[in-house]
């Protein structure tokens, strides 16, 4: 008969993990549990389950968190094991100690890369990466963007002159992919020196004599803080007067909105995608193990990306909504879209077309395959008040024009942003896969019936 951890208390666990059976130095940790929360049922959290060191209860000294939390611990954790900032902006609280972390957790790998490289599979069994069917892929198992890193600078490498002989086709792919960088299809490049984490500047290169580029190199993370501008003015400052051209590049390999690509390019980057990549590997034809897994890995991304044109809205994972929410923004003013937490465990949403209320907005957005009116308001009246006024007027218009898909929600929030209608998701996307022009035009008419609302 199974282990079981105390069903009795208010943390009422779902799957368990029988701990002390798994940890040799477990102690008074005896499961692992996921199952509803002790703050709402209707919510998950994880607990550790402790017993008393008396040994007469369990003990008050368990934990229990938010599932999204222990995702963010993990996250921060292989942050720290990779050398690489989080878009959780952590920062060094105690400098004098971060070397003996660092030291601590290397000494350790042993432990935590297994359990790191366990992580890493389940992700990519259920998100990621198909295998490849005729072959193992080493990308499959380096995913961090220090992997990436190392492969750009390998490759990057190859562009100097003195290999041509050693592999030509490599070499001249390194040279298009140099050019790429870089945005010039025409330089002549007979000399590369290529090298990482330069002032936490993910890769540097020297180019022939008078050209230096730095590489900005993101997986599924994004820019934070002032990064860009940092680096920028690092290398500004540093080889002024001693390189004629600079040139910066940001390349994201997972996917991104627009209008944070923008951003970038308004710093003076040039911006290289996942797709660019991919073009300039596909004109290898040579049988290099290590660039064909690259080029395969990517590939499969990609697949996941536009899976949305192909599935019904039931199977989306978690790049395909990314995909659809990248195929909108050609089709409507997206604002933006990205991951949004929230105590129920989070969304990937997208969000448009505010317009102006007094003193607040209306606005659609997408919360996955739920879409929701919503209205910020940031007035003294009484925001109950204001979302009753603007439900009102929205549902009699929907009346008006026989849009019964139109529904109250399961219940109103009272804070500065408000959920005042949804649509049924079958109406919008139906059971099938989704014809995106049928899916535009309802979704134009809607912004058209926000319009009209607002001038109520």
């Amino acid at each position: 008969m199974e282990k079981k951890a105390p069903w009795w208390l208010t943390h009422k666990p779902v799957v368990t993990v029988s701990y002390e059976d798994k940890d040799a130095d477990a102690g008074d940790a005896k499961f692992l549990s996921i199952g509803h929360a002790t703050w709402n049922s209707e919510d998950y959290s994880a607990k550790v389950w402790r017993w008393s060191e008396g040994g007469e209860r369990w003990s008050r000294q368990s934990e229990e968190l938010p599932l999204w939390r222990v995702l963010d611990l993990a996250t921060l954790l292989v942050a720290i094991i990779n050398g690489k900032q989080s878009n959780l902006e952590e920062f060094v609280q105690d400098p004098e100690s971060i070397d003996g972390l660092k030291d601590y957790l290397q000494d350790n790998m042993a432990i935590y890369g297994q359990k790191v490289a366990e992580l890493t599979k389940m992700l990519e069994t259920t998100n990621v990466v198909e295998k490849n069917s005729h072959s193992p892929n080493i990308f499959n198992f380096a995913t961090s963007e220090l992997s990436q890193d190392a492969m750009f600078a390998w490759l990057i490498q190859w562009a100097d002159n003195k290999f041509k002989e050693t592999d030509a086709e490599i070499h001249y792919l390194a040279q298009n992919f140099v050019r790429l960088l870089i945005g010039n299809n025409n330089l002549d490049i007979q000399s590369i020196e290529v090298g990482r984490q330069w002032k936490n500047i993910d890769i540097w290169v020297e180019i022939n004599d008078d050209t230096f580029l730095i590489i900005e190199d993101k997986t599924n993370t994004s820019i934070h803080d002032n990064q860009l501008e940092r680096y920028k003015s690092i290398v500004e400052n540093e080889y002024k007067g001693k390189r004629t051209n600079l040139y910066f590049a940001y390349v994201k390999t997972g996917n991104e909105p627009i209008d944070v690509l923008k951003n970038v390019e308004s710093k003076g980057y040039h911006t290289i995608s996942r797709h660019d990549i991919i073009q300039c590997l596909k004109r290898y034809d040579g049988n290099n193990a290590l660039l064909l897994n690259y080029l395969h890995y990517l590939i499969e991304i990609e697949k996941s990306t536009q899976s949305f044109k192909e599935l019904p809205v039931s199977k989306w994972g978690w790049y395909a909504w990314q995909g659809f929410y990248k195929a909108l923004e050609k089709e409507l003013e997206l604002t933006s879209w990205n991951y949004v937490a929230n105590p129920s465990g989070g969304f990937l949403g997208a969000w448009w077309h505010f317009t102006a209320i007094e003193d607040g907005e209306i606005y659609l957005q997408f919360e996955e395959k739920k879409l929701c009116f919503k209205i910020y308001y940031d007035g003294n009246r009484d925001r109950s008040e204001v979302r009753w006024e603007q439900y009102n007027k929205l549902m009699n218009l929907a009346k008006q024009q026989e849009r019964n898909e139109i529904q109250k929600p399961a219940r109103f929030g009272a804070g500065q942003y408000m959920t005042i209608a949804v649509v049924d998701p079958d109406y919008l996307f139906g059971k099938d896969r989704i014809s995106m022009e049928v899916l535009i035009e309802k979704l134009k008419e809607y912004q058209a019936l926000i319009d009209l609302c607002c001038k109520c």
